[in-house]
């Protein structure tokens, strides 16, 4: 069990870093991209509900 706490954790730090990249990069996307804003948005719920998922689990473990 010690082995994937330890791969959940840094697979949530990491999901955790590319997620603050999202949040910079969808910043800078042109409000006239809505495609491009549609994508990023996607991307970001999804790794955002992962995170969360991920340290909500290695907390009540």
């Amino acid at each position: 069990m010690p082995m994937l706490m330890t791969f959940l954790l840094l697979a949530g730090i990491i999901a955790a870093v590319v997620l603050i990249v999202l949040i910079f990069r969808g910043s800078r996307i042109p409000v006239e991209d809505v495609e491009g804003r549609r994508r990023v948005n996607r991307w970001f719920w999804i790794l955002a509900v992962f995170v969360a998922a991920v340290f909500i689990f290695a907390s009540f473990t």
